[in-house]
């Protein structure tokens, strides 16, 4: 399988690492001329390019985009059109009109749509989901994901466009279902129209609810998801130092007279297996597309997550006039 980059730029360059490492990398597109000549220093023998249709009308199989989020449904069309397979990076789209756009057009010229909705891929993820599925802490009744950090503030797309994506896909997956509804609130002080908060609390079937903050603003850059369920929660937190995945029994029942009490034990870490979650991804995408199999995160995953974001475009309050323009 060959593949060729769209976007050699801070992320692009983990992109292009490791499909240089799993020999699938044969050119790299980038109109920055610094981002190719590091490229052409690192991998000495991968084509270089430095527009999209001299890309495609290379020998390559599938393209992956790592271009800024407004070209995401832009780019993908043009190589579905070239008969390329794809693999986007998050989000899908910046509308639900045209993530379902790209879709239908995967869809039509039988190619493989892959989002990159890298959480999923983690292997602390994968055991906690494993957990849940297994009953480990009986019904879940709520999610609260917090995901900060500092600095790398976007000129086109704002916090909730651009970090938020990973939250939805964990709960969509957690709770096998979108939300009926999502209320929320984005703010933004660095620059007009581009929110650097946002929070928003949805409500899913039988009253299950679930919460997310995020913000590109706060020193300390973490993540931290809490599953709440009937029998236990699990937690698992991110950070410069690593991933913690633990699990603590706890829950309410009936006690003495029929009175509700509430239990808990002693919280234990829960192990789990050690891989490069951006490895995994990019090999379930090879793997889909030499195998014909239907990846987890396909368009139809990515679409239902820029859905849900833009539940919030909609019905959110906002904490800024000038943020009118997100949706």
């Amino acid at each position: 399988m060959k593949i060729g980059v769209i976007g050699a730029g801070y992320w692009g360059a983990n992109l292009v690492r490791v499909c240089a490492e799993l020999g699938v990398l044969e050119s790299v597109c980038d109109a920055n001329e610094a981002a190719i000549a590091k490229v052409a220093e690192q991998y000495p023998d991968v084509g270089l390019e430095f527009d999209l249709p001299s890309l495609l009308e290379r020998d390559i199989d599938a393209v992956v985009i790592a271009a800024p989020a407004p070209l995401h449904a832009e780019l993908a069309l043009e190589a579905i059109a070239a008969g390329k397979h794809v693999f986007v990076e998050k989000p899908l789209a910046m509308s639900a009109e045209d993530a379902a756009t790209v879709v239908r057009a995967a869809r039509a010229g039988g190619r493989t749509l892959f989002v990159g909705h890298l959480v999923l891929y983690h292997p602390a993820v994968r055991r906690m989901l494993a957990l849940i599925a297994e009953g480990g802490i009986g019904s879940v009744r709520h999610v609260r994901s917090r995901r900060l950090s500092w600095g790398r503030l976007r000129a086109q797309e704002n916090v909730w466009w651009s970090f938020a994506p990973h939250d939805i896909a964990l709960m969509l997956e957690i709770f096998g279902g979108v939300p009926e509804s999502v209320k929320g609130t984005m703010s933004a002080f660095v620059r007009p129209q581009i929110a650097d908060f946002a929070y928003a609390d949805m409500i899913f079937t039988g009253g299950r609810s679930a919460h997310i903050e995020v913000s590109w603003l706060d020193p300390d850059k973490t993540s931290r998801l809490d599953v709440f369920g009937s029998t236990g929660v699990l937690r698992l937190t991110d950070s410069r130092a690593g991933a913690q995945l633990t699990l603590t029994p706890c829950g309410d029942r009936r006690g003495e007279r029929d009175h509700i009490e509430l239990w808990r034990e002693d919280s234990r870490e829960v192990p789990f297996g050690a891989s490069e979650p951006l490895a995994a991804e990019m090999q379930a995408f090879i793997d889909a597309v030499t195998a014909g199999t239907r990846p987890m995160t396909d368009g139809e995953e990515g679409l239902r997550v820029v859905q849900v974001l833009s539940m919030l475009a909609t019905n959110n309050e906002f904490a800024h006039p000038s943020l009118e323009a997100v949706s």
